[in-house]
């Protein structure tokens, strides 16, 4: 415990800077530029703009999660010796930055849902979204973005040890070479033939997770009829236990990679 909380004081230095940074522009994304826009147009919905520019902002918070983590990965980089001279395993090492970069970007995330609940109480918006609603939505949200971005950490840590372990053998082309991986890792990964393979998995505990009733208002729109997120999402306890094991090994795989990296 007491190694726990030396990783963690020492990823709150390196990284509480960066979380001042982000709640400055949620702030000004959120709240600050549908007021500027309210302000030179007039006639805009603040906080319709605002729900708007949160779902952008979401759509980056994965993005924002990985650049938090690899800048304390570099960071550390700089310093071989704490990778090196400590008591700490390597995957406490590396958990602990993990776990942060995931934490400071879901605190990130609550500090938008407060900045739409404090827009919602001063210029509420009935019938475009209930306070009720805006909470249900934030729920749903927050908690598939915390688990996607906890996945994602991991299999940048994955690519980030290659390029690290090819460096030294091709110098510059170690950047090139790794995202031309991930490129293809990606593209495999979404091929019809690797989603049918999955598909064949045993499923079962199937868990039914029910539409938002607001949302259920878009499906008289034709143009909405299709989208993913209007179909009433299904998931199995199967594919969770499949995805939690896939993330466990190759956190595991990454973390015994780079230790033997850092110990040559």
């Amino acid at each position: 415990m007491k190694q726990l909380k030396g990783l963690i004081k020492k990823e709150w230095m390196l990284m509480r800077f960066w979380l001042v940074i982000l709640f400055i522009l949620n702030t000004l994304g959120i709240v600050g530029i549908p007021l500027l826009l309210k302000t030179w147009i007039g006639d805009i919905p603040i906080f319709k703009t605002a729900v708007i520019l949160a779902g952008i902002w979401l759509v980056f918070s994965h993005l924002i999660a990985i650049l938090l983590f690899i800048v304390s990965l570099q960071l550390d980089m700089k310093r071989p010796d704490i990778w090196l001279h400590t008591e700490s395993s390597i995957y406490k090492l590396i958990g602990t930055k993990l776990a942060f970069a995931t934490v400071l970007t879901s605190f990130s995330l609550l500090w938008i849902e407060l900045l739409l609940v404090m827009l919602q109480a001063v210029n509420s918006d009935p019938e475009f979204m209930t306070f009720d609603q805006l909470l249900e939505m934030k729920v749903y949200v927050f908690v598939g973005i915390f688990f996607s971005i906890l996945l994602n950490l991991i299999i940048v840590l994955f690519f980030w040890v290659i390029y690290h372990l090819i460096r030294p053998y091709v110098k510059g082309f170690s950047i090139i070479i790794t995202v031309f991986l991930f490129i293809v890792s990606s593209i495999l990964w979404s091929m019809n033939s690797t989603v049918e393979l999955f598909e064949k998995f045993p499923r079962f505990g199937s868990i039914r997770i029910p539409i938002p009733d607001f949302i259920q208002k878009f499906r008289k729109y034709e143009n909405y009829e299709d989208l993913t997120f209007l179909v009433e999402p299904t998931i199995y306890v199967s594919e969770i236990v499949f995805i939690t094991a896939f993330a466990i090994i190759l956190f595991w795989v990454s973390a015994l990679w780079f230790d033997k990296k850092v110990r040559i």
